[in-house]
């Protein structure tokens, strides 16, 4: 292991830049194989506020005295407690190799290195040269860029984002698109991953080509809620170029790499050749022992979205010029700006409040505030890497840390891993103070209760359908003590109404509120435990529940036509009385619908091979959904036919009825596969 303690009155001594490659999936998105094995146990079932006063102390929304903790003080202490937590936590969860900084009162207060960047070579995690791809951390460096070009009135932050480009945002809903909505993730854009990344340079595509062939929907009108979308920094990357004159990976470059002295740091991908001997190895644990994770490239699209690669120590330097509003400077660098001062603090204020009691998102960063503890911060993931920072600014401190393994667990999760026991070693909770429901509530608790669906999925290609295994919802509950309970991104958190629709964590300081529609049910919540998303109240059609019954029932259907189809052939050309042609082809036309949904099914079962960034939709995956729109071609005909069997009595009156409701599971299935993206090339 390498490290290096520097004492609160030493500085940098190194400069340089560079280091690359992007991915802008978030930390906790759902993967498939959790949604195929689901489908397994399926079909085994079936075949048998004021500019920079904490706003923590200001919203009267916390349930919990904030800390008197002040945090670290000592170098060597905070070594014993980080060397404590990845020792542990580097063996749990098998990484290879991790790296960290620490920042306080404008000057480096710690680093060091654990593990490894090459474990083939020996060569262990220098935390001031060793780079690591740090994913949707990119994203404060792109809106950063945004703000430069603000401040210099290039752009207007409220105009329509259509002003800035050569292509049009379509008018889905009236209101448009700007770039504040962009920056704080309000733009109503869903997710995209599919083909983000590429293995050979041939499958490049330009940064509008790719912008404009994979869209996103718009799934929720500007302004009105909260959905993290890694199109939103791709779409102001491109503004920043556009406006700019300069590729983005010049202009960061130029306009905050280089000023801050990041010279183990870069925007482009690949990284420049001086740099690439810095560049850390990624790896996955495997069968006991580590492997190597290959190097993909990033669509030239995705670069604001998560190519930059830096070291820790670098990253430390853009931690200090966000703390410091704007400002950095050390023995080599006399004075360095950024950004102006009020510019600086305008991306530390949330400048849309989903309601004024509760934090959120603001121009850079989600706020993450902890143990009463007012802060800011960020999760980055390009595989197989992760990292976070996290920004203290009451405290003049920050933190990032970053790990080259896949499969980090919760490390780098907010309010989870690192974020957790640091807070809870350095500024404890208080008490929290208790607060009693309201005596009515246990009568009113239903109407918050359900399935809600988290505003940030994908919703125009296939992976939608992980939402139907709980991928992108959370889970209202009432245990019948006064309070509620809200299952997301892996917590478990208690809540009580203390005003009504507005509700405080019953041992944390995180708020929640709902909303009501125009008939005054309960449509949506946000809770600033979370603040990247809203989430939305499925409807009954969306529910686990119903569409596991309709694939059930049309299941067992398409199961009993292979059967009876064959013995109604033989029957009635034994009795003669097989003798309509139209009869005999409605028969097969229903046995090939059976069998084209059957297979698919089964298809998707033990043939699937998992979309992923890179590969994007598997051709034997276009096969099977190809499947669909034969299926849904032949639905259409049969239920022509099942007309056509009642009005001429193809059938006796048991035949025509189970005919009938077979014609119905198979609308019903087209509905489903349409539903949920399957049905044909929605990719």
């Amino acid at each position: 292991m390498t490290r290096r303690v520097v004492r609160p009155d030493m500085r940098w001594s190194h400069l340089n830049t560079k280091g690359a490659n992007s991915l802008f999936a978030f930390k906790n998105l759902w993967r498939y194989p959790t949604v195929m094995m689901t489908l397994a146990m399926l079909l085994s079932i079936v075949a048998p506020a004021v500019a920079h006063q904490n706003p923590v102390m200001l919203g009267g929304n916390v349930s919990i005295t904030p800390t008197t903790g002040q945090g670290p003080t000592d170098p060597a202490e905070l070594e014993t407690f980080l060397n404590d937590f990845f020792a542990t936590t580097m063996k749990e969860y098998h990484i290879a190799g991790a790296a960290v900084a620490v920042v306080k009162d404008g000057k480096l207060f710690f680093t060091k290195g654990y593990g490894y960047k090459d474990i083939e070579h020996g060569i262990p995690i220098d935390p001031e040269e060793t780079m690591f791809r740090i994913g949707s951390n990119t994203k404060p460096f792109t809106w950063t860029a945004v703000m430069q070009l603000a401040e210099q009135g290039k752009v207007d932050l409220d105009a329509d984002v259509n002003t800035y480009l050569d292509f049009r945002v379509p008018d889905t809903f009236p209101q448009p698109i700007t770039l504040k909505h962009l920056m704080t993730h309000t733009s109503g854009f869903g997710e995209r991953w599919l083909e983000s990344l590429a293995s050979d340079e041939s499958e490049l595509m330009s940064e509008r080509d790719w912008l404009v062939s994979n869209m996103p929907a718009r799934i929720f009108a500007p302004g009105e809620a909260v959905g993290y979308s890694n199109y939103n920094a791709m779409l102001a990357g491109y503004v920043v170029s556009r406006i700019s004159g300069q590729r983005y990976s010049q202009y960061i470059q130029e306009h905050i790499l280089d000023p801050l002295g990041m010279s183990h740091s870069t925007a482009t991908s690949p990284a420049p050749p001086a740099l690439q001997a810095n560049l850390s190895g990624g790896y996955r644990y495997v069968d006991g022992g580590f492997e190597p994770v290959p190097i993909y490239k990033s669509q030239p699209a995705g670069f604001p979205s998560g190519v930059i690669q830096a070291s820790v120590t670098d990253i430390a330097r853009f931690m200090i010029a966000q703390l410091d509003y704007g400002r950095y400077s050390d023995k080599e660098i006399p004075e360095a700006r950024i950004l102006q001062e009020g510019t600086a603090r305008q991306m530390q204020d949330p400048p849309y409040p989903i309601d004024p009691r509760l934090r959120g998102m603001t121009y850079a960063f989600a706020d993450l505030t902890e143990n009463g503890v007012w802060t800011l911060g960020h999760q980055g993931y390009f595989p197989p890497m992760g990292s976070q920072i996290l920004l203290l600014p009451d405290q003049h401190l920050g933190i990032f840390f970053a790990v080259n393994t896949l499969d980090s667990g919760p490390l780098t999760t907010q309010h989870a891993g690192f974020q957790r026991a640091f807070f809870d070693h350095y500024f404890p909770a208080a008490a929290a103070g208790h607060i009693e429901p309201p005596a009515d509530f246990a009568e009113r608790a239903d109407r918050y209760v359900g399935l809600y669906r988290r505003t940030s999925y994908p919703p125009s290609t296939p992976d939608k359908v992980a939402d139907l295994f709980g991928a992108f919802t959370y889970t209202v509950s009432a245990p019948g003590d006064g309070t509620l309970i809200v299952s997301m991104e892996g917590f478990e958190l208690r809540f009580v109404e203390v005003e009504p629709l507005y509700f405080r964590q019953v041992d944390g300081s995180s708020s929640l509120v709902f909303f009501e529609d125009d008939q005054g049910r309960i449509s949506r919540f946000y809770t600033d435990f979370v603040p990247q998303y809203s989430a939305k109240r499925a409807p009954w059609y969306e529910l686990r529940s119903f569409n596991m019954l309709l694939v059930i029932v049309s299941v067992l259907l398409f199961i009993s036509m292979l059967i009876a189809a064959p013995v109604q052939a033989v029957i009635n050309r034994r009795r003669g009385t097989d003798l309509r042609p139209a009869a005999r082809t409605v028969r097969w036309i229903f046995v090939a619908i059976s069998l084209l949904n059957l297979v698919f099914l089964f298809g998707m079962l033990f043939g699937y091979r998992p979309p992923t960034e890179l590969h994007g939709v598997a051709l034997s995956i276009k096969l099977l959904l190809t499947m669909t729109v034969m299926s849904a071609l032949l639905t259409a005909a049969a239920l022509v036919y099942i007309v056509l069997a009642w009005k001429d009595r193809y059938w006796g009156i048991a035949f025509r009825v189970y005919y009938t409701l077979v014609t119905v599971a198979a609308l019903a299935f087209v509905w489903f596969l349409n539903q949920w993206n399957l049905l044909g090339w929605q990719f």
